[in-house]
């Protein structure tokens, strides 16, 4: 910051940057639309180094933003999704115009970083955006495409708020069957939260969930099926019919994928007392190399109630190098 012995003026000034607010400032609020463009260039060529020198441009930017100028909206949208990841208490306010600039007039340049905007809005300051959820479902509902960014918001603001995600299920269900490698990993964790915290949630997604359970994908099926061991919380009989192909999962050759088949087909089990078809491969997954796999195995199996389990689960409980296997371990040969 420089000083003329007088008046402090903020100006910041390196190689990669020339930036004087109070020019800047006056810019933006100017009525000729030149120098309204040569800031926004100022800001623009500014936010990616020095971000916290442009935070004082978010009102100007949310005011310009307002009154939906098109030609000028992608350099604002920009602006303001670097500077929300920079501090989003900043740019928070700016939530509601955001949202109206999306449903009145959506250039589709500009909307892939106002989405941003509200995604890092969402990530600090959810409070701020679920008071918004209406308007937000209207704009991803209004749009041809499935947006990433959108499914992001939900997914952040499903960690606080799951069951006013409820009327999102629709977007998500989408998500999943149209473009499940787009957004399909947040759709499911954002469907897992709320069936979780809404046990009276439709579940008509559930075979949307299957169809992913085999996917080449890692996230996605192992989401998928942590997905349905979600469901299977509440509604094991909704997950049951399932059973067979989540049972295909056991044999992975990744142990997370293993360890959530097991858990899944442990929760429809402690509804009917029965592993059905899995019985063989939990069985073996005793001895799997992975604690968790070991751990996840024995619940099933007590909650299957699988007699043939007892020998191997009494060794496992006194022998198990793992705390929590032999933990379980005891547990599922009391079930017996």
């Amino acid at each position: 910051m420089d000083s003329d012995g007088e008046a402090s003026v903020e100006r910041y000034s390196d190689s990669a940057l020339d930036f004087e607010l109070p020019t800047v400032l006056a810019q933006l609020d100017s009525d000729d639309p030149s120098s309204r463009e040569q800031a926004l260039e100022t800001v623009r060529s500014a936010v990616d180094t020095h971000p916290e020198a442009c935070l004082p441009t978010v009102p100007k930017l949310r005011k310009l933003l307002s009154e939906h100028s098109a030609e000028s909206s992608d350099a604002i949208a920009y602006c303001l999704a670097e500077l929300a990841y920079e501090s989003p208490d900043d740019v928070a306010p700016s939530t509601s115009g955001i949202l109206s600039f999306l449903i009145t007039n959506e250039p589709e340049s500009a909307a892939r970083d106002l989405f941003r905007s509200l995604h890092a809005i969402a990530e600090e300051r959810p409070d701020t955006v679920i008071d918004h959820v209406d308007e937000l479902l209207a704009v991803l509902e209004g749009r041809e495409t499935v947006d990433r960014w959108g499914v992001e918001i939900l997914a952040e603001l499903s960690r606080e708020y799951p069951t006013e995600l409820t009327p999102a299920i629709p977007i998500l269900r989408e998500t999943l069957a149209r473009t499940p490698q787009k957004g399909g990993v947040s759709a499911l964790s954002t469907l897992g939260r709320v069936v979780r915290a809404e046990t009276t949630v439709e579940l008509e997604f559930v075979d949307d969930v299957v169809s992913l359970v085999d996917h080449d994908d890692r996230a996605l099926r192992n989401n998928a099926i942590a997905c349905l061991g979600d469901i299977a919380r509440t509604s094991p009989s909704t997950v049951e019919a399932s059973c067979p192909t989540i049972a295909g999962a056991l044999e992975s050759e990744d142990p997370n994928t293993r360890a959530n088949a097991a858990v899944t087909i442990g929760r429809v089990a402690a509804e009917t007392n029965d592993a059905g078809q899995a019985q063989q491969r939990l069985l073996e997954l005793l001895s799997d190399d992975h604690a968790h796999v070991r751990a996840n195995a024995c619940t099933a199996i007590g909650y299957g109630e699988v007699e043939d389990a007892r020998d191997t689960l009494e060794v496992l409980a006194a022998e198990d190098p793992n705390a929590a296997v032999r933990e379980r371990a005891a547990w599922a040969s009391a079930q017996l």
